[in-house]
C-alpha cells in the first residue's frame, strides 16, 4: 500500500469565464513555461482578475495568442507587473504596452528598477510607430500620455488596482526580484516570481489561498531519476561558483509550509510532461497541504465538475478528504483575541490551520455539489418523514436526473457542518450549514417547537439504546451545530418520529477509514490522509492545556502535532461499537483509550476527547469548545445517570474551570460537563519525515522546544528548559513596524504585550534582542 498521498492536478476542460466567477478573486496561468521555447507551454505569465479588474503579472512568449484563447482584450487590462526583467518574464510587454497605450485605457505598470526605463525606452525607440498609429484617431501621444502610470518598486509598497489589493516583497535571484500579494474580500493569491529560498516569501503569503511558485527541481516524466539526481550533483560540483537562481523542491515546500498557504502551485517548467507523484512525494517531507501543477490557461481557484472530482479522488486517493470547519476567528477560554503567535497562549486551535475549505457548486437543478468531498446533495429537505419513508423516497428519486440517491450516514452528514455558526440556548443566529447553498429549516415555533427542532437525520442507528432502552437514530442539528442520537419512536405514542432528511449521492466510500498502525505510537488514515496518536496519554486537561500538549508532543518523530478540529476527530468515531454492544469506546481498536468510571463511579466509561473548534453557544459563546464522545454521552435525568445522546454524539464543554467542581450536570438532558477532558492528537500524514537522521532530529527537536508555547506557569508538558526565548528574528518579522530592529510597547501584541515591562530590563521603552535572550520569567 501507498503511504504516502499523491495531489495531482486535473486537467480541467477550459470554459468561458462566468458571470459568477467575476465575484472571486482568480488567477488564470497565460504562461507555465519557462525561457526553452515549448509549444504546450507558453513563457511565464499569470492573469489576476476581479470583477472589472484584470493584472498581467509578467509577458513571457506567447502570452498574447494565449491572452487571445480566453477572449482577453489587452485594452481591458488595468495593470502590467513584472516579477524581474529576465527576458522569458517581459518578452512581449512591448507589444502589450503599445496596444494597451493605442487602446487609450488607463493602466498601471510596476516592478523593480528598470521598469521606468524600459518604458521610457518603448517611448524613444517607438514614438515615430505610436505616433503615426494614432493619428489614425486623430489623437497624439499627449492625449494618451496622462493615461499611463509607471513606476520602479523597491518591495516594501502596498498599492490598488481597482479594488485588488497589491503587496510586494523582494525576493532572492540573480536580479532584484519581486513576489506579489492580490487581495480582494478575505481572498490571496500569491505570486512568487523566481526565486532562491527566501525568508521574506512566507511572510508576504501567510495563510494565502494559492501561492503560485518557480517549480525549480520538479522531475520530468519518464527521467531517470537517480540519474537526474546524479546529474544535478554533477552540475553542483562543477558549477559551484555559479550564483544559483532558483529554487529546489526543499526550499520551496518549506516556504509554503512556513506560510501555511492553502495551496502550491508549480509553475515555470522547462519541460512539458511532469512527474507529479515524485515531485509531490519530494514535496511531501515539508509541506502538507493541496498541490497543484500549472498548465497554460488553467484558472484559479478550480470550478470542478463531478466527473472531473471523480478523477481528483482516485488521484489523490483520498476516499475521504475532510472539510474545514470554516473557523477563521480565534478564542481564549472567555473572549475572542487576535491571531496567537506559535508563542502565544491558545495557539494551535482551529483557525491556526487551513484545511479543504468548504467548497461548492449549485447545480441549478435542485442539486448541489460538494466539490471538496465529492458528494452531490439535495438542496432541499422538504418535509419531516420518518426514516422508512426517506429511505424508500430516496430509493425512487430521479432528482437531478439521478436515480442512485441514498439517505446519509453520520458521517457523510457531518461533512456539512460549518462551526461559524451561532446559537443561544434554543435561539438561531447564524446556522451551522452554508445557506447560500443549502435551505436550512427552523422548529415551528408556532406549532409548539423550538428553533432547533429541525434535525437532519442520518441512515446511521446507534448500535446501543439512549434513555429508556430508545432504538435511536444519529442525527446532526444544524441549527445548534450537535450530533446527538434521537429515538426513533415516540416513547409515548410509540409511532415512527419523523425528522428531516437530505438526500446524497456519489462518492459511496466517504466516511470509511483506511487505518494503518506504523508501530511507533502512531496510526495512519490513508482515507483521509491524517495520522493519530494511537495511545491517549490519560490525563484529563481543559481546553487550554490540551492545545498546549499537542503543540509539545513528540511522537514517531515527528513534532508537527496539534490539537484535531471537530470534523478531524468525528472522522475516526466507529459507529459500530459502543460500551453497551462491544464493550469499548466508539473507536477501531486499532487505537487505545484510557478507561474511566462515570460519576456515579461505575466502570466501562470512556472519556470526552477535546477539539481545537470553538462552539459559539450560550451566554459566553467563546467560552465553550467542542467534544466528541468515544464514551456514552450521559446525562443525569430525574436523578438517574443514563446514555441520553449516544457514543460517538458531539457536544461541548466549558473551556476552563476549577477542577475540583467537575463533573457536573447541565442542561434540560442534565448533560455531564467533564470539562478537563483528554486529547488525542492528530498531524497531516508526512511520510517521507519518519526516518529523519539524527542530525535532522535534533534540528528539528530544538526548534519544537523554541517554539513550544508555554503554559502559564513558565513550564510546557515536555519539561524542557522554559528559559528559552522565542527567535526574537520572527518576532522582528511579525511586529517591528517602523524596522529599527527593537520592539516598542506600541508594536508588540499578545503575551509579549502584557509581559513587555518585565522584558525591558534597562527600562528604555524598547524590547531589543538581548532582552529577550536574558528575560526574567
Amino acid at each position: 500500500m501507498k503511504k504516502y498521498l499523491v495531489l495531482i492536478l486535473v486537467c480541467l476542460t477550459l470554459q468561458a469565464f462566468s458571470q459568477e466567477d467575476n465575484n472571486y478573486l482568480t488567477a488564470t496561468i497565460i504562461g507555465s513555461g519557462s525561457p526553452k521555447f515549448n509549444v504546450d507551454r507558453s513563457g511565464p505569465s499569470v492573469l489576476i482578475s476581479y470583477k472589472n479588474t484584470e493584472i498581467l503579472v509578467d509577458m513571457g512568449n506567447g502570452t498574447q495568442a494565449n491572452l487571445n484563447k480566453l477572449n482577453t482584450k489587452i485594452r481591458t487590462i488595468d495593470g502590467l507587473l513584472f516579477t524581474h526583467h529576465h527576458l522569458d518574464h517581459n518578452e512581449e510587454f512591448t507589444p502589450i504596452f503599445i496596444q494597451s497605450l493605442l487602446g487609450g485605457n488607463s493602466i498601471t505598470v510596476a516592478g523593480p528598477n528598470p521598469t521606468t526605463a524600459l518604458v521610457t525606452n518603448i517611448f524613444d525607440v517607438y514614438n515615430e510607430d505610436i505616433s503615426y498609429r494614432l493619428s489614425k484617431s486623430g489623437r497624439n501621444l499627449n492625449d494618451v500620455i496622462d493615461n499611463i502610470t509607471y513606476k520602479n518598486l523597491d518591495g516594501n509598497e502596498t498599492f490598488y488596482i481597482g479594488a485588488i489589493k497589491i503587496s510586494c516583497t523582494e525576493v532572492n535571484h540573480s536580479i532584484k526580484t519581486l513576489a506579489y500579494r492580490f487581495e480582494v474580500d478575505n481572498q490571496s493569491i500569491v505570486i512568487s516570481g523566481d526565486l532562491t529560498y527566501s525568508k521574506s516569501l512566507p511572510i508576504l503569503a501567510k495563510n494565502a489561498d494559492y501561492l503560485i511558485m518557480d517549480s525549480g527541481g520538479a522531475i520530468e516524466l519518464g527521467s531517470n531519476r537517480a540519474k537526474n539526481r546524479g546529474n544535478r550533483a554533477n552540475t553542483r560540483n562543477n558549477t559551484s561558483n555559479i550564483q544559483k537562481a532558483h529554487v529546489n523542491l526543499s526550499e520551496s515546500s518549506q516556504m509554503a509550509k512556513e506560510a501555511n498557504v492553502k495551496n502550491l502551485v508549480l509553475t515555470h517548467f522547462n519541460f512539458t510532461n511532469v512527474d507529479e507523484e515524485a515531485t509531490t512525494v519530494a514535496i511531501r517531507k515539508n509541506y502538507g497541504g493541496t498541490v497543484l501543477y500549472a498548465k497554460d490557461l488553467m484558472k484559479l481557484p478550480l470550478r470542478l465538475s463531478e466527473t472531473n472530482i471523480s478523477k481528483v479522488n482516485s488521484a489523490l486517493n483520498l476516499t475521504y478528504p475532510i472539510v474545514d470547519t470554516g473557523v477563521k476567528s480565534y478564542y481564549s477560554d472567555l473572549e475572542t483575541i487576535s491571531e496567537p503567535s506559535i508563542d502565544d497562549d491558545f495557539y494551535g486551535q482551529d483557525a491556526n490551520y487551513n484545511g479543504n475549505q468548504p467548497s461548492y457548486t449549485d447545480n441549478k437543478n435542485g442539486t448541489v455539489t460538494d466539490n471538496v468531498t465529492g458528494l452531490m446533495w439535495q438542496k432541499d429537505m422538504g418535509l419531516k418523514m420518518t426514516l422508512e419513508e426517506a429511505l424508500l423516497k430516496a430509493e425512487n428519486s430521479n432528482l437531478g436526473g439521478y436515480s442512485d440517491w441514498r439517505i446519509p450516514n453520520i458521517k457523510e452528514l457531518y461533512s456539512l457542518i460549518l462551526f461559524t455558526g451561532k446559537v443561544k440556548g434554543t435561539v438561531a443566529i447564524d446556522m451551522f450549514i452554508d445557506t447560500d447553498y443549502f435551505i436550512q429549516p427552523l422548529g415551528d415555533t408556532t406549532n409548539g417547537e423550538r428553533e432547533i427542532d429541525a434535525q437532519t437525520w442520518s441512515s446511521t442507528e446507534y448500535v446501543g439504546r439512549t434513555m429508556n432502552n430508545n432504538e435511536t437514530i444519529f442525527g446532526v442539528n444544524f441549527i445548534d451545530g450537535r450530533i446527538k442520537g434521537y429515538p426513533k419512536y415516540n416513547p409515548r405514542t410509540k409511532n415512527e418520529n419523523k425528522m428531516y432528511f437530505r438526500m446524497v449521492r456519489g462518492n459511496t466510500a466517504y466516511g470509511q477509514n483506511n487505518f494503518i498502525d506504523n508501530g511507533d505510537g502512531t496510526v495512519s488514515d490513508y482515507a483521509t490522509g491524517l495520522m493519530w496518536q494511537k495511545v491517549d496519554d490519560g490525563v484529563g486537561k481543559n481546553w487550554e492545556e490540551a492545545l498546549t500538549y499537542s503543540n509539545n508532543l513528540k511522537l514517531g518523530s515527528y513534532t508537527d502535532w496539534r490539537l484535531p478540529n471537530a470534523k478531524e476527530l468525528q472522522s475516526i468515531v466507529d459507529y459500530s461499537r459502543a460500551p453497551q454492544t462491544t464493550n469499548s469506546p466508539a473507536i477501531h481498536s486499532i487505537f487505545e483509550t484510557t478507561e474511566i468510571s462515570d460519576p456515579n463511579g461505575k466502570t466501562g466509561q470512556y472519556p470526552y476527547f477535546w477539539t481545537s473548534t470553538t462552539h459559539l453557544d450560550g451566554r459566553n459563546p467563546n467560552a465553550s469548545a467542542v467534544y466528541i464522545a468515544f464514551g456514552e454521552g450521559q446525562g443525569k435525568m430525574r436523578g438517574n445517570l443514563m446514555d441520553v445522546h449516544g457514543a460517538g454524539c458531539q457536544r461541548s464543554d466549558p473551556k476552563s474551570g476549577n477542577k475540583n467542581s467537575y463533573p457536573q450536570f447541565f442542561g434540560p438532558q442534565g448533560d455531564v460537563r467533564y470539562v478537563y477532558n483528554f486529547v488525542r492528537s492528530v498531524r497531516d500524514i508526512n511520510e517521507t519525515t519518519k526516518n529523519i537522521n539524527t542530525t535532522q532530529k535534533l534540528n528539528k527537536e530544538t526548534k519544537n522546544r523554541q517554539q513550544a508555547p508555554q503554559l502559564k506557569n513558565g513550564r510546557n508538558n515536555n519539561s524542557q528548559s522554559s528559559n528559552i526565548a522565542p527567535s526574537f528574528e520572527n518576532l522582528l518579522k511579525k511586529m517591528d513596524v517602523n524596522k529599527d530592529n527593537k520592539l516598542s510597547k506600541n508594536e508588540v501584541k499578545g503575551r509579549l504585550k502584557e509581559n513587555f515591562d518585565r522584558r525591558d530590563i534597562n527600562k528604555d521603552g524598547f524590547i531589543t534582542e538581548d532582552e529577550m535572550k536574558n528575560r526574567i520569567r
